[in-house]
């Protein structure tokens, strides 16, 4: 069974995305064009909600294979 580690992509599309969420917002609010900046606020919003999701799915996936008594370091092979 293959896993992969996707808390460290998850993270950094929460952060683009929280990124260019609060950056169109207070554009928005500084220069009143709510119109022109939604579609930015939306793909923010979604990519921080992508990302979330990503290490959400991380982080059971390691507190799963710590309780199955592995620790996830080492290498479990297509027959295993």
């Amino acid at each position: 069974m293959r896993s992969f580690n996707t808390g460290p992509a998850g993270t950094f599309m929460m952060i683009v995305g929280l990124l260019l969420a609060v950056s169109s917002v207070y554009t928005a609010f500084t220069q009143s064009r709510w119109p022109a900046l939604l579609p930015s606020i939306l793909i923010g919003l979604a990519l921080t909600a992508v990302g979330y999701s990503l290490v959400a799915r991380a982080r059971r996936a390691r507190s799963r294979s710590r309780s199955d008594g592995s620790d996830g370091d080492e290498f479990q092979g297509p027959g295993t």
